[in-house]
């Protein structure tokens, strides 16, 4: 098998999708289009891979990394030239090029793969990538010869009325044998409308000189979709988490209603998880086997172990929940907190910057703030921990064994010791020795007959 290399057109100004951010870095799925793109190749274990730059260079680079060696296209002007811009990276290389484009996001793979065997197989100097649509306005035909050979691509206002009903149309995909690609960009001309120079035209030049040019087709022509603005960014999005969930099912993960469940790319669900209606997954979201996802949960770059509970609403971001744990309903754990194994969180509660210890419970419309609680602590309803003074966030300690009572306030910085009780109404400033009972409450008043005074009072006024 001979060395492959990849190139990636992506320096277009993409005008259309109306935006700051350049083209390619808009995401598919919760990755930039542009990663969709260099992860599909690195499949292909390309010898090498180039990048053609343009607009939002320094971004666009800085998602490709060293993936990919950078080449600027100061100028757009057209394919043709954004290939040429390409040819320093490939210095010295004589296997097949493969050349794609940042805003094709969906191809597969195996649909790349399959257009290199070919171009191997076949032995021509050029593969075109094609597919078949209902409706090729708008698109470069494809022209075959008797042998089935490529013998024009012709754009559709160029196209005669036979031409223009072929179904048949170029995707911009293609395989170049590096020495023909060579050959072919030193003689393109911007002899057109828009003075720029078109890959199409190193395919023409190959065909005027006889050099054989044949096409394989994409069966679905979604994969080969471009995208230039959101309407079509969009299409590309439900196409791509149609792909994911039908994935996720066969993997023997359980989607109570497949269309309202969003899953990233870079989600990973293990076996025998059920996930309810309405959830999103979200980033570099991780869940283990086993789990229970109620509806409407949202996990976004979150790690959940096995056999979680998440009951409705619950939100979990950038933070863990650990084995046989119970989170929700209504509860958000944020700021990269960690729930360990076997613990329960009640409904409305939050963590924030907070580490629950195994075995541990937090009741209902509790809040840890910058806390530390150890195993097998007790949180009452409604205790919370006050972190925030008004210019800094304090740390609370809450160690093992110890139980808080429903409603005590802990004002950091402060430590409950091993085994220490707070009692219920507390507001606590001061630490608690392990094993101890803190209590701090006002002496309790009780007025004898008070609804019967303010009934009177109130009959007094309605009389006046």
């Amino acid at each position: 098998m001979g060395a492959l290399a990849c190139v990636v057109l992506a320096a277009g100004e993409g005008t259309r999708m109306k935006s700051e951010v350049p083209k390619p870095l808009h995401a598919i799925c919760g990755r930039p289009m542009i990663d969709h793109v260099l992860r599909t190749l690195d499949e292909l274990e390309p010898e090498r891979m180039a990048i053609v730059v343009g607009v939002g260079a320094d971004k666009v680079c800085s998602v490709a990394g060293d993936r990919a060696a950078a080449c600027e296209q100061a100028e757009q002007l057209g394919t043709g030239h954004a290939t040429q811009c390409a040819l320093p990276a490939l210095e010295g290389f004589e296997g097949d090029v493969l050349i794609t484009y940042a805003d094709i996001p969906l191809v597969t793979t195996e649909t790349l793969q399959a257009l290199v065997d070919h171009h191997r197989s076949s032995g021509a100097a050029a593969t075109v990538l094609t597919t078949e649509v209902a409706d090729p306005t708008g698109y470069g035909r494809i022209v075959r010869d008797s042998a089935d050979a490529v013998s024009a691509i012709v754009e559709h206002r160029d196209a005669s009325p036979e031409q223009l009903a072929i179904r048949e149309i170029n995707t911009g995909i293609y395989v170049f044998q590096a020495q023909a690609l060579r050959g072919a960009l030193q003689q393109i001309t911007p002899d057109n409308d828009q003075g720029e120079l078109y890959l199409t035209d190193a395919v023409e030049i190959l065909v005027a000189y006889g050099r054989p040019v044949t096409a394989t087709v994409a069966a679905d022509p979604a994969e080969v979709m471009g995208i230039n603005n959101r309407v079509q960014l969009a299409e590309a999005e439900k196409i791509a988490r149609d792909r994911i969930r039908e994935e996720m099912m066969l993997a023997g993960v359980t989607l109570i209603d497949p269309p309202s469940t969003f899953i990233d790319a870079d989600v990973t669900i293990g076996r025998d998880t059920v996930i309810g209606p309405g959830c999103h997954l979200l980033g570099e979201t991780t869940v283990g086997s086993g789990c229970e996802i109620r509806g409407h949960v949202t996990l976004r770059s979150a790690t959940i172990g096995d056999g979680v509970l998440l009951r409705d609403h619950t939100v979990i971001e950038e933070s863990a929940v650990g084995d046989r744990s119970q989170v929700g309903p209504f509860s958000l754990v944020r700021g990269n907190s960690t729930v360990g194994r076997g613990c329960k969180v009640g409904s409305s509660a939050e963590m924030n910057r907070s580490r629950l210890g195994d075995g541990s419970k937090m009741q209902h419309f509790s809040y840890t703030g910058d806390t530390t609680v150890g195993e097998d602590v007790n949180i009452g309803a409604g205790a919370i921990t006050c972190n925030y003074d008004g210019i800094d966030k304090h740390h609370t300690e809450i160690e093992d064994g110890a139980f808080v009572g429903s409603d005590v306030i802990l004002i950091a910085p402060i430590t409950v010791g091993k085994g220490a009780y707070t009692a219920a109404g507390s507001v606590l400033t001061k630490d608690v020795p392990p094993g101890a009972l803190a209590i701090e409450r006002g002496d309790q008043r009780t007025i004898e007959d008070w609804a019967e005074r303010m009934e009177k009072r109130r009959r007094k006024n309605e009389e006046a």
